[in-house]
């Protein structure tokens, strides 16, 4: 008797969990019932969109959102961490990089197998220099359209900060903006003017303190003569260009 309780317990935990086992009652109405109401999340949002509308909330919205891109455009953020150049200085930077995946043709052939390291400037040449300078700082503007007329074709003249557009409008030639700061971050640059030519299968990279310019493009402009100025009569030397002779 004792061996067949298992067995007579197995059996009716067994036939409870059969579907056919479990029987349906109905328990009535306890309480108070409603319908199920809830509010049309869509008619909220049209209605909501009316009243702004009607109360000029939308149009000022609209004009804001339209003023702070016009703005970012004018002036986008600056490259983060620039500073000037205070020396000259000169380094190598190799822009090969590590293929992550294989690369294919169209067709399946191999380009380049998973971490192959490929060098662009093995393939193509930098046909124009790249200057990086502040826009905010007229001197560096100064020394890159400059610099930008030497040789056959002008350099590119890339901001890390400043008003792009604005200055396209008074030099009437390109300027470009290393949005997000992505080339500044790439070539490691933190100083400004910095140079960016090729060097064989290598950039060399140089920052030039605007300092150190020639003095037609760093030297300030001669100070006005003041009522208390004597001016030099007609045949008599001045000074100031005795010193400058000298």
């Amino acid at each position: 008797m004792r061996g067949a309780f298992p067995t007579i317990l197995s059996a009716l935990l067994l036939s409870a969990a059969l579907p056919g086992a479990v029987s349906a009652k109905d328990l009535g109405v306890r309480g108070a019932t409603w319908a199920i109401a809830e509010p049309d999340l869509l008619a909220q949002i049209e209605a909501r969109l009316l009243e702004m509308e009607r109360s000029g909330e939308l149009a000022r919205l609209e004009e804001e959102a339209r003023a702070r891109a016009r703005m970012k455009l004018e002036e986008p953020d600056p490259a983060p961490g620039i500073a000037p150049a205070l020396e000259r200085r000169s380094r190598l930077f190799d822009p090969a990089i590590a293929v992550a995946r294989d690369i294919r043709t169209a067709d399946g052939a191999l380009i380049a197998a998973a971490g192959t390291r490929v060098n662009p400037l093995e393939r193509v040449t930098l046909t124009r220099h790249l200057l990086f300078v502040d826009g905010r700082r007229e001197a560096e503007v100064a020394w890159a359209l400059e610099r930008g007329k030497e040789g056959g074709r002008p350099a590119k003249i890339v901001l890390l900060a400043g008003r792009p557009l604005e200055l396209m409008r008074t030099h009437r030639r390109p300027f470009f903006f290393d949005q997000g700061g992505r080339l500044a971050a790439r070539f490691g640059l933190r100083f400004t003017p910095s140079l960016v030519e090729q060097a064989g299968t290598r950039l060399r990279i140089t920052e030039v303190p605007v300092e150190s310019l020639p003095p037609r493009l760093g030297e300030s402009l001669p100070r006005p003569p003041s009522r208390g100025d004597r001016l030099p009569r007609s045949g008599e030397i001045d000074p100031a260009e005795t010193e400058r002779r000298d």
